[in-house]
């Protein structure tokens, strides 16, 4: 933008030479903006919890590492005491017992449903209690193996009768058991955070907590704005408006965005109003980066190559607006003249008719 010239000149008042702020017209850009402030943030993010409890054995990535979908993260051992390893003993016998009982009561309900002495609803019954007893048994076998670091099936039954069928779904039963405490990228982008470290403990996923943080993924592929608009401005900005987004680490330098969401919802704090905005920020040289503090600067309106004067050299009233301009043909120096003005961005204001280029304005002191 070209900014107004200001300059200080001496001028007559009353044949007395007194120094007063003056200005040039000159034409230059203008823009009428509503402001919101707020942070650069990813497209995407997801945070990385696990399902099961235990201690991190291994990170296979860092802060700052480029990761694809199904990437692995990190892996997660079970950390068990005495006690738990004693209960999951305990839970495979119970099962297996709870198994051979369903299926004696299967195979027994599966003959007399073929003499047709019994109804369908007892068949299928019996055979829904056998199908249930059958995966909390290789469930809970599964998760004994993984305890013990894979165990020898038949050294965990003792005593119990282990067909080869039996033998193949505790097998998969394991395979996913230990899948499971291998977690894997949901998305791709970078690894935004790591939030624990190697042995930290883990708490799982479940509708009583949380869970452990482990760390947090992020799509940067597009970055977006996020920030306040007060609920006295919300009401100039629709979607589609052009911004330009500003940051620190490149004041002089605004990124080009478009308004994408506008919360319908206001949000109090501390007496004040305001209204969340979104944009997508163009930033192909990828330079922003997330948690970045911005501003943003929505454009209601924008005049480009127009005539330009300070706001602080306008004179309202009567419900017209006037300027003083210089004019060495009069005693005092200087003349009110009508003029008609445009767009104000707060400093400075468009000038639609009155003046010329080059014409010099004086400030009210």
């Amino acid at each position: 933008l070209v900014l107004s010239f200001v300059a200080i000149r001496g001028c007559r008042t009353g044949g007395d030479s007194q120094i007063e702020n003056t200005a040039t017209v000159e034409r230059g850009n203008i823009s009428k903006t509503v402001v919101a402030t707020g942070k650069i943030e990813p497209l995407y993010k997801a945070e990385i919890k696990s399902k099961i409890g235990g201690l991190i054995n291994q990170f296979y990535v860092e802060e700052g590492d480029q990761v694809t979908v199904g990437q692995k993260l990190v892996e997660i051992i079970p950390g068990v005491t005495p006690v738990e390893m004693v209960q999951a003993r305990t839970e495979v016998k119970a099962a297996a017992y709870d198994k051979i009982v369903a299926e004696k009561q299967y195979l027994r309900t599966e003959e007399l449903k073929e003499q047709k002495l019994i109804s369908s609803e007892k068949y299928d019954r019996d055979k829904a209690n056998y199908d249930t007893a059958k995966a909390r048994f290789y469930a809970a076998m599964a998760q004994l193996r993984v305890l013990e670091q894979g165990s020898n099936v038949e050294s965990l039954v003792d005593g119990i009768e282990i067909s080869d069928q039996d033998r193949l779904e505790i097998e998969k039963e394991t395979r996913e058991a230990i899948a499971s405490m291998t977690l894997i990228a949901p998305i791709s982008g970078i690894v935004l955070s790591r939030d624990t470290d190697k042995g930290s403990a883990v708490i799982p996923i479940s509708s009583a907590y949380g869970g452990t943080m482990i760390m947090t993924l992020a799509d940067v592929s597009e970055k977006h704005f996020r920030g306040d608009v007060d609920e006295a401005d919300i009401g100039k900005v629709h979607l589609g408006l052009p911004a330009r987004i500003y940051v620190e680490a490149y004041p002089d330098e605004p990124f080009k965005a478009n308004l994408t969401h506008i919360s319908p919802r206001g949000r109090e704090k501390e007496d004040i109003i305001n209204f969340e905005i979104r944009t997508i920020v163009s930033d192909q040289e990828n330079r922003l980066r997330v948690g970045m503090s911005a501003d943003a600067e929505l454009i209601l309106e924008e005049h480009e190559n127009v005539l330009v004067i300070p706001e602080g050299a306008i004179i309202y009233e009567d419900g017209k607006t006037f300027v003083n301009i210089q004019d060495d043909s009069v005693e005092e120096g200087r003349r009110k003249v009508e003029i008609n003005k445009g767009v104000s961005d707060g400093l400075r204001t468009e000038v639609l008719s009155g003046l010329e280029e080059g014409q010099v304005v004086v400030l009210p002191t």
